[in-house]
């Protein structure tokens, strides 16, 4: 199988190729979604290298157990709920290490601008900026933002990664647009009081 442009395979497909013993597909799925994932790990902390291993031990799992695996509605929402899972399995064996006090560490939303495997500088300032936007949420609020606006994910996935009911995802979601639009609003205030006191 020819496969040139990542950007426009179908991840069902390709997916399906893979459980059906494509070793190209398998290659195809890791180079299509391992700068995501990379990205994604960062959100939890910022040992790269525990998050390339556990990125590694993902797509070895899936790869020696593909032949148990069925086809899936959204391959970005399975991978991202591996790492999850994966990350979050070795922050409780070791959380005086990982400095995580509970099974669940703190969400962030922090790109570090010298990151090379994140995209151009562009895709940086813009992630930037949404940090920035997003700093003065709760790190839940934060984690359900971002999945639903940065990545995209319906409201139904977010119930998935983040281990929560319907109702409780769209009042998170609502809590948050609330707290960013009374940040907003104030932002509004200041900017009008300095452009009066320009102007008086």
């Amino acid at each position: 199988m020819l496969l040139k442009n990542l950007n426009t395979i179908d991840e069902q497909y390709l997916w399906s190729r893979f459980i059906e013993g494509d070793n190209n597909s398998y290659e195809f799925l890791y180079r299509k979604y391992v700068t995501e994932l990379f990205s994604y790990g960062m959100r939890f902390t910022k040992d790269r290298e525990l998050i390339k291993d556990c990125i590694h031990d993902v797509f070895v799992k899936i790869y020696n157990n593909r032949s148990n695996l069925s086809n899936i509605e959204n391959v970005k929402l399975y991978l991202f709920i591996s790492l999850k899972n994966t990350l979050f399995n070795v922050f409780e064996k070791d959380k005086s290490l990982y400095h995580v006090d509970t099974v669940e560490p703190v969400f962030s939303v922090d790109y570090p601008v010298e990151d090379e495997w994140l995209m151009d500088d562009m895709e940086e300032e813009k992630k930037i900026r949404i940090s920035k936007i997003l700093e003065g949420l709760t790190p839940r609020q934060k984690e359900v933002m971002y999945y639903r606006y940065v990545e995209g994910f319906s409201l139904q996935h977010i119930c998935e990664i983040m281990d929560m009911n319907y109702q409780s995802v769209q009042n998170l979601i609502q809590r948050a647009i609330k707290k960013l639009q009374t940040v907003f609003t104030e932002k509004n205030k200041k900017s009008l009081k300095i452009r009066m006191r320009f102007r008086n």
